[in-house]
């Protein structure tokens, strides 16, 4: 059986792309990661997003940000969180 060698040619610039690329991911796992059993309420979350209570609220029902309910209270991990995007929520406004 013959094995193959595959060889890839990069240049500097290629390499501190891929190397910086996987430095951001190990980071960004690590900083998240500590926050994670971290449960925030709607007033946070709307308070670190700059967006109304109202607005979490309707996010959370329309199922665009993950949360947990915790009897009639809306919990949700800082650390997901902190990695919403709701400048794009906003312009999506698939909520009620």
């Amino acid at each position: 059986m013959m094995g193959s060698k595959i060889i890839y040619e990069l240049t500097k610039t290629d390499l501190e792309e891929v190397l910086s690329n996987q430095l951001n991911n190990i980071l960004h796992d690590k900083l998240f990661s500590r926050y994670q059993d971290r449960l925030i309420s709607v007033n946070c979350v709307a308070e670190i997003h700059g967006i109304t209570r109202d607005t979490v609220v309707k996010y959370a029902n329309a199922n665009l940000i993950p949360y947990e309910k915790k009897g009639n209270l809306y919990k949700f991990s800082l650390a997901e969180i902190l990695q919403v995007d709701f400048h794009k929520l906003k312009t999506r406004r698939r909520y009620n």
